[in-house]
C-alpha cells in the first residue's frame, strides 16, 4: 500500500467517524453534557478548514479553529473537507514529504512535511472524538464505537 493509499484510507475513516458521532449528537439533543460535547464536534470540523488553509497558503483570517456552527449544516461541513484533503492528497501524492510553512495560532513560524500534517488531522480528530465518548458516557448515554479498527471491521463486512 503507497503512502498516498494509507493516507486516503485514514482521511476516510475520519470521515465515517465524524459521521458516527454526529448522528450520535443529532439523536441525542438533550442532556448535560451536549454543548461541551458541540463545542469540541465543531472544532474537529475547524481545524481541518484551517488546517486545508495553512497548507494551501489561503487566507486565514475570520477562520475560526473553535467555531460556532449548527449541528445542521454539520455534514456539508464534513463533506467538503474530506473532498478538499481527497483531492489535495491526489495532486500531491508524490511530494507528501515537502515541507509545509506556516504560523500557529501565536505567530510562531513551523515547517512540517504534508503527510506529518494529515497525520495530525486524524490523530487530532480521534483525540476529540474520544472526549466526546467520554461526555456521553458521563451524561449515560452509550457512545458510538469510532476506533479504527471498528471502522476496518466495517470495510471487510
Amino acid at each position: 500500500m503507497t503512502d498516498q493509499e494509507r493516507l486516503t484510507k485514514l482521511f476516510d475513516y475520519d470521515f465515517w467517524a465524524n459521521h458516527t458521532i454526529m448522528d450520535t449528537l443529532e439523536k441525542n439533543s438533550e442532556f448535560e453534557k451536549r454543548e461541551k460535547s458541540l463545542g469540541l464536534f465543531y472544532h474537529i470540523i475547524g481545524t481541518h478548514q484551517h488546517w486545508y488553509r495553512r497548507v494551501t497558503g489561503e487566507e486565514l483570517s475570520g477562520m475560526e479553529i473553535w467555531p460556532q456552527l449548527e449541528l445542521s449544516e454539520c455534514s456539508a461541513h464534513i463533506e467538503a473537507n474530506h473532498q478538499r484533503w481527497m483531492e489535495l492528497l491526489e495532486k500531491e501524492h508524490e511530494e507528501l514529504d515537502q515541507l509545509i510553512s506556516y504560523q500557529n495560532s501565536k505567530g510562531v513560524e513551523f515547517e512540517t512535511m504534508l503527510s506529518d500534517i494529515m497525520h495530525h488531522l486524524i490523530i487530532h480528530g480521534q483525540h476529540h472524538r474520544s472526549q466526546i465518548a467520554m461526555l456521553l458516557r458521563l451524561s449515560e448515554i452509550a457512545p458510538p464505537a469510532t476506533d479504527f479498527i471498528f471502522y476496518t471491521r466495517e470495510l471487510d463486512h
